[in-house]
């Protein structure tokens, strides 16, 4: 057993032992064995030791997952699949504390993190309700012949999640994927394994879900590669950054050619006009640059404001970003926490020293918080040009450029898109012509009117042009985790 200490008291766990596969904990197979000591950001002090897997490891938990398939989980109905997934969805409810405390003792703070969870529940209830509806299309013919389509599921996934959102954008993947009767390979990220081992867990000892259908893999890129060249792996799923995409897109060609789905970086553009709630406004941009310290591929990074308002609205936005407390995020007194480790704290301040060096003007924040853990204060740039990294290249930290003004809808959307990246956007208008012509030029796999960070899981989430291709959320991501059979039978 381990404990984490939060400002209710401590929370005891199992101790995770080793990689989860086929139903149980079990010794790594792997012939050059590794343990990662995951440090609580907040105090830079031991949280836990994993044992990681290996590549031997893969082998194993594809052929526990390829068995899964032919065994007991081919014949669950729609409707026991359904059942599962509301399961599933309790078990997390009755343990929502203490995936909590695993969620924020990543760097989250503990209300931030109670969120997440919640809408992991929701996840799995929400494609509960695709387990039993999956079908086909039936068409007419002249000819007498029957034609129609089956759906079916695609075998064999390996989910390959980030840090940012670990047990969330695991369950994006995981919820669909079950729905659609799969088994899973799940790789949670090397400095977030905990919440994903103990779903396995809970999986296990509260539902009926066969060995073998759900394993988890702890590890770093060894594993990953592992995944995505396998070829007994058949669909592999990657969120993270752009350069390792690159690498599960050619691993996957270079395997068996298994489709992917890839949600990549972004640099994502909000644009507020003149005519806006300046108000609302200012704290939806806070919530779109400082929500989870930056660290979210849809984070607002590029501000833009209509000429006239930038005044107004940025001292605002900096009392606004002056108002967080920052601190251990298990105590619920903190609203603003950590980096999730050394790594990512010193890239972010690597960022901001080169702006500042540059002779970007900052308005506010721009240094560590305190002398212990990996804490940055919400940074904000302003009157950043174009050409400039800051504006360039995704921070995936608590730093916002706020770009020159711009005084025409064209002007502004032309700089919008000049960007590779292409996830999602941000408008603030009281104009619906003007929120119409965004929505229909932003190049962006979302576009939010008014509001940012509403994720729900009735709507696909994905992006376009180097921000990756497929859909996790939604009926669309369903339809990734099945093929399609065209049949047609004389009559």
């Amino acid at each position: 057993m381990f404990s984490i200490k939060t400002s209710k008291g401590s929370v005891p766990f199992t101790r995770f032992v080793g990689p989860f596969i086929n139903g149980r904990f079990q010794p790594t197979l792997s012939s050059t064995p590794a343990k990662r000591q995951l440090l609580n950001p907040s105090t830079e002090e031991l949280l836990e030791t994993v044992h990681e897997a290996g590549p031997e490891d893969v082998d194993h938990a594809v052929q526990c997952a390829q068995a899964a398939l032919k065994g007991p989980w081919k014949a669950f109905t729609g409707r026991q699949r359904r059942n599962l997934l509301l399961d599933i969805a309790q078990t997390l409810e009755k343990n929502m504390w203490k995936l909590t405390v695993l969620e924020a003792a990543c760097g989250k703070p503990i209300n931030e993190a109670k969120l997440d969870i919640e809408e992991c529940i929701e996840c799995f209830r929400y494609f509960a309700g695709h387990a039993d509806k999956l079908h086909g299309q039936g068409f007419a013919t002249e000819d007498g012949h029957k034609s129609y389509t089956v759906r079916k599921p695609i075998g064999v996934c390996g989910l390959i999640t980030s840090f940012n959102y670990p047990l969330l954008l695991a369950s994006w993947k995981i919820a669909p994927a079950l729905a659609a009767g799969n088994t899973i390979i799940l790789k949670p990220a090397p400095q977030t394994p905990l919440s994903s081992l103990m779903l396995g867990e809970l999986i296990a000892e509260h539902t009926n879900l066969p060995e073998g259908v759900f394993n988890v893999l702890p590890g770093g890129e060894a594993v990953g590669a592992a995944i995505v060249n396998h070829k007994g792996i058949n669909k592999c799923s990657f969120t993270g950054s752009g350069n390792v995409g690159r690498k599960v897109m050619a691993g996957a060609a270079n395997s068996n050619l298994k489709p992917i789905t890839l949600e990549l970086g972004g640099k994502s553009p909000l644009i507020v006009f003149a005519d806006a709630d300046l108000d609302q406004a200012v704290e939806d941009v806070f919530g779109a640059i400082f929500s989870n310290m930056g660290q979210n591929c849809c984070a607002g990074s590029r501000l833009y404001l209509e000429s006239g308002i930038e005044d107004k609205f940025l001292e605002k936005l900096k009392a606004r970003a002056e108002q967080v407390k920052v601190g251990d995020t298990l105590d619920e007194a903190y609203n603003f926490g950590a980096l999730v480790d050394r790594v990512q704290f010193e890239r972010v301040m690597n960022f901001i020293e080169s702006a500042k060096q540059d002779g970007q003007k900052l308005l506010t924040g721009g240094k560590r918080h305190g002398t212990k853990g990996y804490f940055i204060e919400p940074t904000i740039f302003t009157n950043v040009p174009e050409t400039c990294t800051l504006a360039k290249d995704e921070v995936f930290g608590p730093v916002l450029s706020v770009m020159k003004p711009f005084t025409s809808i064209e002007e502004v959307l032309e700089r919008a898109n000049a960007t590779p990246y292409g996830l999602a956007s941000g408008v603030w208008t009281k104009n619906l012509s003007k929120a119409e012509q965004c929505i229909q030029e932003l190049e962006t796999g979302l576009t939010w009117v008014n509001c940012y960070n509403m994720c729900s899981a009735h709507l696909p989430f994905g992006g376009v042009k180097e921000s990756g291709f497929g859909k996790d959320l939604g009926t669309e991501a369903v339809y990734e985790y099945t093929t399609v059979k065209a049949v047609t039978v004389r009559v």
